[in-house]
């Protein structure tokens, strides 16, 4: 009796963790998304987030941006007040009473799924988690993708909307005519998410996107040691940022082992 009281102890222990880890999570923006919109919890999801004042027919990802980014590729950059939270971390589940956010802390810059409906057109969805079916598609022109009033809107009736890549920069460039802005993603988004992506994103160790996207920087003022062109500047910028990745993953590796040695 007592072993069968034990085991039933320890099947019960990890969900009431994981109950309560929801709730943390949670709470860390009930006090900015709470003037929002209104927090429920739903059966087999645990707290969620659903926003006041916008139209029944709203979907996640349709006010806003893409921008392109040196460090991540596509960025989403939302318009709405809660963009800054909602379209960066958790997930979105659509219901019979709407769209609903899934607290979570990472930060993505796009957490979005990507389709071609057409050649000339490119479409996205909020990524759901777990097996769930992607919901929620929208769609524009390939050369708008980067507009600043970009046309964004439900997929025509029966287009094909198969997962695919993100877009290509050099393909969106050609369908536009012209050559994209490219930003660094501190310029869009908080430092500390940036540096949080960082740690979390493989990508960023062996260099980001494709070799489009790593155009030179402007040269600074050459100086007595100092780069002398475009092309020593943008080296000597990548040369820095891979010392300060590699010094940062030791001191991660160098923290989880002292973890791990207290927890033995």
């Amino acid at each position: 009796m007592r072993r069968r009281a034990l085991l039933l102890g320890l099947l019960v222990a990890p969900a009431v963790a994981a109950d309560e880890l929801l709730e943390t999570i949670a709470d860390q923006f009930r006090p900015s998304l709470e003037p929002l919109g209104r927090w429920r919890d739903l059966p087999g999801l645990g707290p969620a987030w659903q926003p006041d004042r916008v139209p029944d027919s709203w979907r996640p990802f349709s006010r806003g941006r893409w921008r392109l980014t040196f460090e991540a590729g596509w960025v989403w950059q939302g318009s709405l007040p809660f963009s800054a939270i909602t379209e960066h971390r958790g997930r979105w589940r659509r219901l019979d009473d709407g769209w609903w956010w899934i607290p979570g802390t990472r930060f993505d810059p796009a957490p979005v799924a990507w389709a071609r409906p057409a050649r000339d057109e490119v479409a996205w969805a909020p990524l759901p988690g777990g097996d769930r079916p992607i919901e929620g598609w929208l769609s524009l022109p390939l050369a708008r993708l980067a507009d600043t009033e970009a046309p964004i809107a439900k997929p025509r009736e029966g287009a094909p909307l198969r997962r695919v890549a993100p877009p290509d920069p050099a393909e969106v460039e050609a369908a536009a005519g012209r050559a994209l802005d490219v930003v660094s993603l501190a310029d869009l988004v908080d430092r500390e998410d940036v540096r949080a992506w960082y740690f979390t994103d493989s990508r960023s160790v062996f260099g980001i996107g494709s070799p489009a996207l790593q155009r030179p920087p402007p040269a600074p003022t050459p100086g007595t040691t100092g780069p002398s062109s475009p092309d020593d500047a943008f080296r000597s910028f990548e040369r820095e940022r891979q010392l300060n990745l590699r010094e940062n993953e030791r001191l991660w590796e160098r923290e989880r082992r002292r973890d791990a040695n207290e927890l033995r």
